[in-house]
């Protein structure tokens, strides 16, 4: 019976921890949610949009209406910079520009007939003929008195529109690093220029040209430690600027790590201890030994003190490979696609 009660009492414990856990998970939702709504309306640029934030699990998803593609990339670089947001979802819209109606030429007047008609009747028919040989026929009017003909306005071809594409979810994109990134002096969330090294074409139509400027963002930076430890850096592409408008971009990470010094080191102490060992045999016998193994082993141990892990850096021009998790439209003008490649 005592064991019965125990068991019961267990299970209503761990109830109420798995639902106070659930209670802190949304409470801690809801308040990244309203961070980011905070954000969003002390921007200038992203007040006037209609968008809906809904945060779940830590990740923010974007929903709603946009005036432009420069609100658009401002919101979700708010919800991205937002401390706590593990990963933002972007389904924002843009809205469409209404086209305004070409308006059509006026009909040209027609010009009406100046001279006048003359009516007759069979039964005065003599009559009629007889006035007509003795009246005079009615001089035309002056040419100053007919009115002028109205020029017609020739109506302009309409602007070039541009062409509209969404570039699907897991397009690769190949870039090459304008900036430099290293491990043990760059920090997370900063950005880093790059360029596009391949075009990205659908339909074997070129979207967007090789060399259109993008940006990558570090996303995690983990410097080696004295005797142990890895470094590695994370990068994401979350930009891109292409005939005069931002994109934002989400796409996986690239993630590059360093190698571990921890196992030098035990090799570095453990020589050391060896060469000790063998320098004591010879110099003073047993006890030399002894003395000459731990000299050994602490000359070891500050050769490899001093000497960190491998940091992990990424020069200029190296060419790192993405892939969209998100698609994105863009708008461009075929006729002024053309490589930016210097």
């Amino acid at each position: 019976m005592r064991m019965r009660n125990f068991r019961f009492l267990l299970v209503a414990a761990l109830g109420m921890v798995a639902l106070a856990a659930g209670c802190s998970s949304t409470q801690k939702d809801q308040a990244l949610a309203t961070d980011i709504k905070a954000s969003m309306f002390s921007d200038p640029q992203v007040k006037a949009a209609n968008v809906d934030v809904a945060v779940k699990d830590g990740e923010a998803t974007l929903s709603g209406e946009v005036p432009d593609d420069g609100a658009r990339y401002q919101a979700f670089k708010l919800a991205t910079d937002t401390p706590g947001v593990k990963h933002v979802v972007d389904k924002m819209t843009v809205r469409t520009a209404q086209v305004a109606p070409v308006a059509e030429p006026a009909p040209v007047e027609q010009r009406p007939d100046p001279r006048p008609v003359r009516k007759t009747s069979a039964h005065h028919a003599e009559s009629n003929m007889s006035s007509m040989k003795s009246d005079p026929a009615p001089a035309p009017p002056p040419a100053a008195s007919m009115p002028a003909e109205q020029p017609v306005t020739a109506v302009a071809p309409p602007p070039p529109q541009p062409r509209r594409v969404e570039i699907p979810a897991g397009t690769s994109v190949r870039v090459q690093m304008i900036d430099g990134v290293d491990s043990s002096v760059n920090h997370a969330g900063e950005i880093f220029h790059a360029s596009l090294e391949s075009p990205i074409v659908l339909d074997d139509q070129i979207v967007v040209p090789a060399g259109t400027d993008a940006y990558v963002k570090l996303v995690n930076a983990k410097s080696a430690g004295h005797m142990t430890g890895q470094s590695a850096l994370a990068l994401e592409l979350v930009r891109m600027e292409f005939q005069g408008k931002s994109y934002a971009l989400a796409s996986n990470e690239y993630t590059q790590t360093g190698s571990s010094r921890g196992k030098r080191t035990a090799e570095t102490v453990g020589g050391g201890a060896v060469l000790g060992t063998l320098l004591g045999a010879v110099i003073g016998g047993g006890k030399g030994a002894a003395i000459g193994a731990a000299t050994g082993a602490g000359a070891g141990g500050v050769v490899q003190g001093v000497t960190k892990g491998q940091q992990v850096r990424i020069p200029s021009e190296t060419k790192l490979d993405f892939s969209l998790e998100q698609p994105v439209e863009v708008s461009y003008f075929p006729e002024k696609n053309r490589s930016s490649r210097r």
